[in-house]
């Protein structure tokens, strides 16, 4: 299984970003879009594993108090454009735990700063620079899921195998 650990978003967040999605296909030529129910914000990127309890272990060891995100801001990776997330000790704080603990059980995590965003589309192209305004929007984080990324009928899909509420 591709396995990743992330932060899923409210619908009102999910709105705001989905807003930014349409604003972003109506200045481009071509992109592939990120669908509504993909939307998510990684922590840790696994990989290929079967090794659930592992990662499940780690999880549960990292589950600490609920905090708050503000989505806000936007930018780029070459044709990759996403929408950013407002510097958040405690997200990072959790993050590194993350990282550090599935490191400790054998996993091979990148070993790079920890950059919060949320992929809005990949490979866009367009006549003229894109502009996005994405208004800045909090939500409390209150759990933390285990994904499962799969392609079902050429379709990309993120499916929750594990999740855990934060206190």
């Amino acid at each position: 299984m591709r396995l990743f650990i992330a932060i899923q978003f409210s619908d009102e967040v999910k709105s705001v970003l989905l807003g930014a999605i349409n604003e972003l296909r109506a200045q481009a030529e071509e992109g592939y879009f990120t669908r509504p129910e993909n939307l998510h914000l990684t922590l840790a990127f696994i990989g290929e594993s079967d090794r659930l309890r592992s990662v499940r272990g780690v999880i549960d060891e990292c589950a600490d108090e609920s905090f708050d995100i503000t989505i806000g801001g936007s930018g780029r990776f070459g044709a990759l454009y996403w929408a950013g997330i407002k510097r958040c000790e405690k997200l990072e704080a959790l993050a590194d735990r993350i990282q550090n603990g599935l490191r400790e059980q054998g996993f091979e995590i990148e070993n790079r700063e920890f950059k919060p965003h949320i992929t809005l589309a990949r490979q866009v192209a367009a006549d003229k620079p894109i502009r996005l305004n994405i208004p800045e929007t909090t939500m409390s984080v209150s759990r933390i899921s285990l994904m499962k990324s799969e392609r079902i009928n050429g379709k990309l899909c993120y499916t929750e195998v594990y999740g855990r509420t934060l206190r």
